[in-house]
Parts: structure tokens; sequence; C-alpha cells
């Protein structure tokens, strides 16, 4: 096998992988085969390097290009905004290609064992589970992401979340892998004569287990699909708002009462004393407010009024803020207040709840706490400091953002009812969301701003996404973009009305509230830690196996 074969063969992953999610992954069932030509590659690398032809990084470099043609395909429209974004698949196919060199090293050290296969869900699972945790969050590649557009086939996400896919779809690889090389000894699709009985018990029994370990999970999702049944405790109706302002050419550049007078001419028509809620997106109020002086903000007080109109209406909206610090607090998003030595306040981008009394008090806010890097939060900035010049200004604040130390949903002054609103990226964040749910929030309302990416997959990746959340938590959806698209979706995933792409619109549906909780919703990922655990004390356990296997051999 000559080593342009082996790369030919790697990068047959990285088209199946570019193929699963390309659009709104309408093909991604082939991600359940996708890994299979790089395990193959990984496996000739262990198997045939007696003469050291391959050297200690051999495994990285073959999967470095396939996941680079994968993560390109699938986030490049991040530079629609700014060039400096094509650093992120260099990174995100790094880290990729990194996990299948430290499972080649673990599985070399623990020999020629069947078992060794299965350490690599145990290290990509780590690699997802840092993709949720550190300074530069990006799960947007995570594989469980990639059912999106098959939302029938997973409804076991209310039970094992998002990344009860991505275990699937290793275990699927690995599974139909083993089947297919039917090895003894390492000879890859090495049909030989001798010992076929044998042979070929050892082949239907892989396939038994590649077949269950596609079909359980789709079995298991079909019976919770019929089974599941919602809550009857009393709906909502909600009017979403889609504005449509161009992020790069109008929204910063007409004033503030000319969006709020057009969310009025937009709404209007679909007014009545029923409605609860007219949900506005991210930065749709466009005074950049004290949040001390909210009550007083232009906007806010002709929507109000405007809302007030009907029996019960409520405002719900985006803006970006200032708070003030208590005198003498500093926190890592502090910015000195002009003229004054110990005075700091925050930039925040929140959603708030605008009270039909007008009232302050009444007033409810939640700040964006799942922030976007490189543009509302500055990675490693406690020892970068000057990564705060390069923060990307997309219109309102820039920098590092103020954000809740407390999950904070909205309660209706009018009903009680109980409602959260996720603020763009924070809708990424499967564990996020799970909190506001855990705090009592009924239905999830998402706002965001998916205008800067332009026509691409990326505004379309996002209003996917939102479908697991619905799984996952089994609440229903209200969406609103300014730009991208808006809509709604019911505990299943399934869109039950949306907006077309770059119109101004409006649209409005009453929605059931839930209040049971999934086992997901209760119990959070139990995959994500257990396994990242685990993969922990293999590396370790392996980087001390390999220095004795040394010592014994010197």
């Amino acid at each position: 096998m000559t080593k342009k074969k082996l790369f030919i063969i790697a990068m047959t992953s990285g088209l199946l992988m570019c193929l699963a999610w390309a659009d709104v992954m309408l093909l991604s069932p082939l991600t359940l085969v996708a890994f299979v030509p790089l395990l193959w590659v990984e496996d000739y690398i262990l198997h045939n390097n007696e003469n050291k032809q391959f050297s200690s990084g051999a495994v990285f470099r073959y999967t470095y290009l396939p996941f680079l043609l994968f993560a390109f395909v699938n986030t490049w429209w991040i530079m629609e905004a700014t060039w400096i974004a094509l650093v992120v698949p260099f990174f995100e196919a790094c880290f990729m290609a990194l996990v299948f060199q430290v499972y080649h090293f673990a599985k070399k050290v623990a020999g020629n064992t069947k078992g060794a296969y299965f350490y690599l869900p145990l290290f990509w699972i780590l690699f997802e589970y840092i993709q949720f945790n550190w300074d530069v969050n990006f799960p947007w590649l995570n594989l469980g992401n990639s059912f999106v557009s098959y939302p029938f086939l997973i409804q076991w996400y209310s039970v094992l979340g998002m990344e009860g896919g991505s275990l699937w779809i290793l275990l699927s690889n690995i599974f139909i892998y083993l089947w297919l090389i039917k090895k003894e000894k390492y000879k890859p699709f090495d049909f030989e004569i001798e010992n076929s009985g044998k042979r070929l018990f050892r082949q239907k029994q892989e396939g038994v287990f590649a077949i269950l370990i596609l079909l359980l999970p789709i079995l298991w999702s079909v019976y919770l699909w019929y089974s599941y049944k919602e809550d009857n405790i009393g709906k909502i109706d909600v009017v979403v708002v889609q504005p449509n302002l161009d992020p790069y050419n109008e929204q910063y550049s007409f004033s503030p009462l000319q969006v709020a007078r057009l969310t009025q001419k937009l709404a209007t028509p679909l007014m009545d004393d029923n409605v609860d809620y007219v949900l506005m997106p991210e930065s749709s109020i466009q005074e950049y407010a004290w949040e001390e002086e909210i009550d007083s903000v232009e906007s806010i007080v002709v929507l109000n009024r405007w809302a007030n109109r009907w029996k019960k209406a409520e405002i719900i909206a985006g803006l970006s803020s200032k708070r003030m610090l208590p005198k003498g607090e500093k926190t890592p998003a502090a910015r000195k207040l002009m003229g004054s030595t110990d005075e700091y306040y925050e930039s925040c981008n929140i959603a708030v709840d605008v009270p039909r009394s007008g009232s302050f008090d009444d007033y409810q806010i939640h700040h964006k706490t799942i922030l976007t890097v490189g543009v509302e939060k500055m990675p490693f900035k406690k020892y970068l400091s000057f990564v705060e010049n390069f923060a990307l200004d997309l219109g309102g604040t820039i920098g590092t953002l103020g954000i809740d130390t407390n999950t904070v949903i909205f309660t209706s002054k009018t009903s009680g009812n109980k409602v959260c609103a996720a603020i763009c990226y924070e809708s990424v964040d499967v564990n996020y969301i799970r909190k506001f749910i855990n705090k009592g929030a009924q239905a999830i309302f998402i706002m965001t701003n998916d205008g800067w990416w332009g026509d691409t997959k990326g505004y379309k990746h996002h209003f996917s996404f939102a479908k697991l959340r619905a799984i996952e938590n089994r609440r229903y959806i209200a969406r609103s973009a300014n730009t991208g698209i808006s809509g709604f979706i019911n505990p299943k995933g399934q869109v039950i009305q949306k907006t077309e792409y770059w119109e101004e619109d409006a649209i409005k549906q009453s929605i059931p509230l839930q209040n049971s909780l999934s086992f997901f919703a209760k119990h959070g990922d139990i995959i994500m830690k257990p396994f990242s655990f685990f993969a922990v004390l293999l590396l370790i356990y392996s980087l001390v196996m390999n220095k004795i296997k040394k010592q014994n051999k010197g």
C-alpha cells in the first residue's frame, strides 16, 4: 500500500462527512460510516510499521486534511464577518486529528486487542466535552448535531442528549469497520480461505452487532415518538417578528424609533387580546441603554404603549446594555467609567421582558451568558490581556461582556407563565438550555441575529440546532431571528411554522406549555463527564505503560 493510496482512502472520510453535513444535513446517515476509512488507515499504520516507514505522528498527518476539509466546508461562512475566522477550521481539524493520534497511541500500547477500538469514543467525547467547556467553546461541529433533519430517528436525545448521537455515530463506525475487515491476523480486507468456518461465524457475529447498533436506537426513537404525551396545562399565543434589517447596511443606520415602528407594523395584523408575547430578535432595541434606566428607553416605552392596546401582550426583546458595578468591584468584563478611578461598568447583551405596568421594578432581564468567542468574549483574557484588541465589531458592543451568575427565566406578571429567552449562541449549548428548564421554563424562546453570515449554511444550521433543544427538553420553541429563519418547533423537533430567509415577516402560533421534565432535563448529559473521566485515566495509563515498556526494552 503506497502512502498516496492511504491518503486517498483517508480523504474519503472527509468527503463523506462533507456530504453528510451538506446544506441542512439531509445525508447525515452517512456519518454512521464516514469514519470507516480513517479507522482503516489508522489500523494499517499500526500493523504495517515494522520497518518504521511511518513516523510517530503519521496518524495525525493522514487524518488532518480530511478533518480540515470537513471543518472548512462547514465553518467558512464565519469569514463573512471577518477574515480572522479563517483560523477556525485549521484549529478544529488540528484537535480532531489529535484525537485520532492519541487513540492510535493508546491502542498501540494496549496491543492488538479488539477492545482497543473502543478507545476512540472515549477520546472523541472528551474532545467534545472540552469544546463545550473551555474558553474557545465551539461545539458547532460535534457529531451529534448531524441528525437535525431526522428528528424521527433521535427522539432518544430526550434521554441521552446530543452527545448520545455522537456516541451512536462512533460506535456504528467501529462495529461496521470490525464487520468489514473480518480479521484474525491484521490483513485489511483479506478474504483468506483457511479457517473459513470460523471466519464466517465471526463475520456473522460482528455483522449482527453492527446491525443492532444501527437499528436499536432507531427502534427506541420510534417507540418514543409514538408514546410521547404532551402536558395539558394551557397554551400561550406568541407573535414572532423578523424585521430583516441587514446588519451591514441597515440595522445600525436606522434610528431606534424606526426599528420599533417596523416591529409594530409587522406584528399589528396578528395582534389580538389572546396574544401573550411578542418576541423580537437579538439587538432589536437599538438604544445602548443603562439598565438602571431601562424603563425610560424611548423604543421600549413606545413599544410598551403599543402592546398595552391588547389585553395581556408582553414584549420580549433584545438589546445591548450597560450596567454599573458596585463601587470598587472589577469583573473580567469591567470597563472603567469615564472620569472615575474606582467605578466600573459592564457592557452586556440582554433579553428584556417588558412589563405591562412599565414599572422599573417589574422589568426582568437575562444577560447573555454563553458568549460568542471573538465577538463577546476574548479567550484566555486572564493570561493574554492583549487579545481584547482583536474583538470583532459586529455592531453594538464589542469585547468581553458581562454575564449572569444565576439562570434567569421570565415569569409573566399577568398569567404566571414561565419562559426562557436564550440569546443566539446560547441555543447551541445543550447543558445551558436545560438549566432554564430546571428553573421552571415551560417554553423556550430563542432570539438571534444571523445576518452576519449572509446566505450560507450558517443560519440554516443554527435554526436546525433548535430542533435538538426541543427534543432534549421536550419543550415548544419560538425563535425570532432578525435575519435568517424564525419559526416554531414542537417537542418532537418538528417545525410547525417558519419564515423564509431575508424577508420581513411576522408569524403567530399558539403553543402548549410543558411542565414535565425529560430524563435529559433532569439529569443532564450522562455521557460526556464519565467518558471524559475514563479517557483521562486511559491516557495516563497508556503513558505510564508505554514508559514501562520502553524501560523493559532498554
